[in-house]
């Protein structure tokens, strides 16, 4: 069997068994299908044809693919490639594409970099909500690296725990998935936080009055403590 991939990217070379690798007859999915059910903003639109060059389906995982019991929340999951045109991932996209399914998705956006092939994975996960309130998603990126070096590692007993160590692997560069969603909560924080000290060293440098300059001071402290308190414990919690 002749199996999907693009530009040599497949369920094989992620390092998933041949038993979730999807035929090459079923792997491609046409562009229109995602633009036209439900009806899309021109924006978005204009995304999917600026940015996209081709969406593949690579791998299905799920029991009776992989030796994994099934999830109380997560039944499947997708690896999804996703061609680029373009070295900026269009995240408008990845976000209507795993809004319209409710299984688990992983991306894996495939651009061509200077040095060869660049994969930059991705993962929408939802938030963690209270019992009868909305639950909300967050598109998460990882890190680019070279199509050789992108891999799938499968770990956990059932689809939930599977799910969570395929979100870890994309986010946090490990396949433990315990405890994710703190950790995650952790890294925005630690995102904003650095936006913020930025922002206030700036107002630091351009204050005009020593008052203004000692406030921006201040308050620069107090960001600068707490990032190197959560980046400590970031650090010591991913050991």
């Amino acid at each position: 069997m002749t199996i999907a991939s693009y530009e040599g990217v497949s369920a094989l070379s992620l390092g998933l068994p041949p038993t979730t690798a999807i035929p090459a007859a079923k792997g491609e999915l046409p562009i229109r299908a995602f633009t036209t059910r439900p009806p899309i903003s021109s924006r978005l639109r204009q995304h999917f044809s600026t940015s996209v060059d081709k969406i593949v389906m690579l791998a299905l995982l799920r029991p009776g693919t992989i030796p994994v019991a099934d999830g109380a929340h997560c039944h499947e999951v997708l690896v999804m490639a996703i061609g680029l045109k373009t070295p900026d991932v269009p995240e408008d996209v990845l976000e209507h594409i795993a809004a319209m399914r409710s299984s688990g998705m992983v991306f894996i956006t495939i651009h061509q970099g200077e040095e060869g092939l660049v994969c930059t994975p991705a993962v929408r996960r939802a938030l963690p909500t209270k019992a009868g309130h909305e639950t909300r998603h967050t598109l998460h990126l990882g890190r680019p690296r070279p199509a050789d070096k992108t891999n799938l590692t499968l770990v956990g007993d059932d689809m939930d725990q599977l799910w969570d160590s395929l979100c870890a692997q994309v986010t946090l560069d490990r396949t433990d998935g315990t405890d994710l969603d703190s950790q995650l909560a952790v890294r925005e924080r630690i995102d904003l936080l650095k936006a913020q000290e930025a922002k206030l060293a700036g107002d630091h440098g351009r204050a005009r009055t020593t008052q203004n300059r000692n406030t921006a001071f201040a308050k620069l402290q107090k960001v600068r403590a707490e990032l190197k308190r959560l980046s400590a414990d970031n650090q010591t919690s991913g050991n």
